[in-house]
């Protein structure tokens, strides 16, 4: 018996020893940072409760002890910290009965600091909502990245608008806009032109239903025959007013020369009849109102003159007018095609966008592998950056980055969407950017990799 317990007892012992290295090493304990909460509360007759934040210097201030040290220290090292300081301190805690004031005694038992909260953890890069987040101990990077959405190829997205339904209405409705600028670009070149009827046939109408092309196509028609009609009605009046000036003019014309054959006769009674008033041959109220009528013809003709130069400056105005109608429209759709065009080309671009949204859609759910993360976590007083594992455990304050790598940056490139087709001047905008999309991965000096983002937006 006893040579077997010695036996079992040289065996026990390597393998005691194996399991003794085999067991996990106890994890270090947390280490106050600036930004993270402590609770501190004194216990008693008196209880004193405060939610203290560490500060930008690693201090915390506590009462009746003043500041603290605490970036770098344990929550233990620093309780024990304020004990020491605490415990000859004496605090009023009341008075008794006689009114006198009651003294406390702070006892170690009745010290409590306690880690309250966290500093957040950070998640950025090609997630769906970059965000930060509350500390949990434990928490992995595949778990800040779950709760920040999940890894996204469109960075920062806060709704849920790029999905395939409402990303071909989109793209619908922009292809409406486009069609109908270059609608209207055609129709007011034929107008500045003096065509008849625009030419539509070299208007493509991609990505349209043709029912709706057929329309717009019809509503411009419409609008120019208004225009046109206005354009005549306009003229047509303009000229009725210039056939009425001048026929007034006419009239007051006559009316001036009438006048002024009834003044000269009114100046020759008026002379006949001073000859007779000198002789004695007639009253003189006769002479007075022979002059009166003089006066009245006069002015009669007076008005009538300023009528008449009235009249013609109306119809100077009037034939002017007429000969600026035509320049008038000319200038306008000048203008509006000024408008058209700059309208066609934001047209353009919202399509190309359109286009880079269905391609960065049809890039999502990309494979694990494609996907890297990195932690920056404060080392001191400089911050290290890492690659990490979608396992890893964070601690507080990491920020965590996720960068799709280039293989997954090439694949939402090369995948196809199915979406309207573009126009044929779209595709080579599209190819550019496929040949963009391609080119190597940029590398620090450092030889660590540089995350690749996958295709954007502008």
């Amino acid at each position: 018996m006893l040579t077997v317990a010695c036996r079992l007892s040289r065996l026990s012992v390597p393998l005691l020893a194996a399991m003794l290295a085999s067991a996990p090493a106890p994890a270090e304990p947390y280490r106050l940072q600036p930004g993270d909460t402590v609770d501190f509360a004194l216990l008693g007759t008196a209880p004193l409760s405060r939610r203290i934040m560490i500060d930008q210097d690693g201090a915390v201030s506590i009462p009746l002890g003043g500041s603290f040290p605490a970036a770098g220290r344990t929550v233990d090292d620093l309780r024990a910290a304020v004990i020491e300081r605490l415990k000859s301190v004496s605090f009023p805690a009341g008075v008794d009965t006689q009114g006198v004031t009651v003294w406390s005694v702070i006892y170690p038992e009745g010290v409590l600091v306690e880690i309250a909260e966290y500093r957040p953890v950070y998640v950025s890069g090609d997630v769906l909502t970059p965000s930060s987040q509350p500390f949990r101990s434990g928490v992995t990077v595949a778990q800040a990245v779950a709760v920040a959405g999940g890894v996204s190829a469109y960075r920062g997205r806060q709704d849920h608008s790029i999905d395939r339904t409402e990303l071909g209405e989109e793209e619908t409705a922009a292809y409406a806009a486009a069609f109908r600028t270059a609608l209207r670009v055609a129709r007011i070149e034929a107008e500045l032109a003096g065509r008849g009827e625009p030419d539509f046939s070299g208007v493509p109408a991609d990505g349209l239903d043709p029912a709706l092309a057929d329309r717009l196509r019809a509503l411009e028609l419409e609008q120019m025959a208004a225009r046109r009609d206005d354009l005549r009605k306009s003229r047509e009046n303009i000229r009725g007013n210039i056939a009425s000036s001048e026929a007034r003019l006419g009239y007051l014309r006559r009316s001036q020369a009438n006048l002024e054959a009834e003044t000269r006769n009114y100046e020759d009674e008026v002379k006949r009849v001073e000859g007779l008033l000198q002789k004695g041959l007639t009253p003189i109220d006769r002479l007075r109102t022979a002059q009166r009528g003089v006066l009245l013809v006069s002015t009669r003709s007076l008005d009538t003159l300023a009528a008449v130069t009235q009249v013609e400056r109306d119809l100077s105005d009037q034939r002017r007018a007429l000969e600026k109608l035509d320049d008038t429209q000319r200038l306008d759709n000048l203008s509006a095609l000024q408008a058209a065009s700059a309208e066609a080309a934001r047209s353009r671009a919202e399509i190309e966008g359109l286009r880079m949204k269905a391609r960065v859609v049809s890039g999502l759910g990309d494979a694990a592998q494609d996907v890297r993360y990195f932690v920056t976590r404060r080392d001191g007083a400089a911050p290290i950056r890492r690659e990490a594992d979608a396992g890893d455990v964070l601690q507080p304050g990491d920020l965590v980055e996720v960068a799709l790598d280039a293989p997954a940056a090439q694949a939402l490139a090369a995948k196809p969407t199915t979406v309207a087709a573009a126009p044929p001047a779209m595709a080579a905008a599209a190819e550019a950017e496929t040949e963009a999309a391609q080119a190597p991965t940029p590398r620090r000096r450092s030889g660590i990799p540089l995350p690749t983002p996958a295709v954007r937006p502008n």
